[in-house]
């Protein structure tokens, strides 16, 4: 029997692709909250059952006639029900694992990293088409590598991988970039270090990787497997231009396009090599929801960056305006362990305003005040937190949208956050 755990955007996708290639296969479905059979995806020719709502931090949740696992991305492998499975010789992987192993992926540039992965994959893809490739970009910013299938046409896949994807995939690629390693997802992996062990994982299933500076030091990344001579200062300031011109401002923008430029030099492995792309850049259209200009309104730029999820994504965004003038800085959302030192560093700064959003936000809120009390903000949401913006911020100066934190118990995720931000700043009377 097939176990798939969690109701999902991919696994729903899963359950379509064992329903066209394993028909008559047996099929439970597993997850936490209750199932309604009417929003189940039309799988006619599985032997499909439900089993929820499940408690998987029971080990005894799986029934021993579950042979194999599809999780959703969102269900950790460390769960007490998962991880006894695993014991018994159980295998798991994610929808996007099931995709990798069934194909060589010579032709993926696989990127991951806790900030920038996003950024860098976009920018990678961007590069190679302005060197006339055909491009697939598959992941959170593209389509699902399920979706997309395993006969790709085109020339290169670039694919970005989140550590819930990498914890235990098992597939091989020809190149990889790793951005930087910073705290995050702690509850989800049980410990920083398993964290960073899952990221770094990635290390060894690409025949050959890039790595950003900032961790090329780390003792995981293996002699070789350093920076290549494209992320220079040379590369820094052919760059630099071409960002802004695209209206994307920030060091750590231009930290990412070098390390995306190092992977398409790897990649095409050119006699006069790749810096002569830099100037594409110029072309490149920023994320949605990525230090995205939203309005300005009786003087005052309101950003939003509601795809930050850790504090440092957030004292980069800061820093990149604090440039113009003071900055209002929305904080909060899910706690996922996230420290807050680098925010209490950032507050020593006179000029910059913090408005907090819970619930991580009524942690942060003494930790913070106790550096700059009269700049501390506690809001009871993001309605009340613009409107608290918008009274403090003086003209001239920048309120900036970077949580520092998922949305998840407040929005479905950074895009309906996003969304709803934008809305609030066009309301502003």
């Amino acid at each position: 029997m097939i176990g798939v755990l969690g109701l999902g955007r991919e696994t729903r996708e899963l359950l379509a692709v064992l329903d066209r290639d394993e028909p008559g296969a047996d099929v439970l479905l597993v997850d936490e909250r209750p199932i309604d059979p009417a929003g189940l995806p039309d799988t006619p020719r599985l032997k499909l059952t439900t089993h929820a709502p499940v408690d998987l931090d029971d080990p005894s949740a799986l029934p021993e006639t579950v042979r194999s696992i599809y999780r959703s991305p969102g269900v950790s492998p460390y769960r007490a029900a998962v991880a006894a499975a695993i014991q018994r010789g159980v295998t798991t992987s994610t929808p996007t694992g099931r995709w990798a192993a069934g194909r060589d992926n010579h032709d993926v540039i696989a990127i991951t990293g806790t900030k920038g992965k996003s950024t860098t994959a976009a920018m990678t893809a961007h590069l190679l088409r302005a060197a006339g490739r055909r491009v697939e970009l598959l992941g959170n910013i593209g389509r699902s590598a399920l979706s997309a299938g395993p006969a790709i046409a085109a020339d290169d896949v670039v694919l970005e991988l989140s550590s819930y994807q990498l914890a235990d995939l098992d597939a091989a690629f020809g190149l990889a970039g790793i951005t930087t390693l910073l705290r995050d997802h702690v509850p989800w992996h049980g410990s920083v270090e398993r964290y960073h062990a899952d990221k770094l994982r990635l290390l060894t299933l690409a025949d050959r990787t890039v790595v950003d500076p900032v961790i090329a030091d780390h003792p995981a990344v293996r002699p070789g497997r350093q920076p290549s001579s494209i992320a220079t200062t040379t590369a820094h300031d052919r760059l630099r231009p071409a960002l802004e011109a695209a209206g994307l401002l920030g060091e750590h923008l231009v930290r990412d396009a070098a390390l995306a430029l190092a992977l398409v030099d790897a990649r095409l492995e050119t006699r006069d090599g790749a810096l002569h792309l830099a100037d594409a850049m110029a072309d490149f259209v920023p994320l949605p929801h990525r230090l995205s200009p939203v309005r300005s309104h009786l003087g005052i730029t309101w950003v939003n960056d509601s795809i930050s999820t850790v504090p440092e994504s957030a004292v980069a965004a800061v820093r990149t305006y604090l440039a113009r003038g003071p900055v209002t800085v929305l904080l909060g959302g899910d706690d996922r362990g996230q420290d807050v030192e680098v925010l209490r560093d950032l507050l020593r700064d006179d000029r910059v305003n913090a408005v907090l959003l819970p619930p991580v936000g009524e942690r942060w809120a003494d930790q913070l005040a106790t550096v700059a009390p009269e700049r501390t903000h506690p809001a009871d949401d993001l309605d009340d937190a613009v409107k608290r913006a918008a009274a403090i911020t003086p003209s001239g100066g920048a309120v900036v949208l970077s949580p520092a934190a998922p949305s998840f118990g407040s929005f479905r995720d950074f895009v309906e956050r996003g969304e709803r931000f934008t809305q609030l700043v066009a309301a502003l009377p």
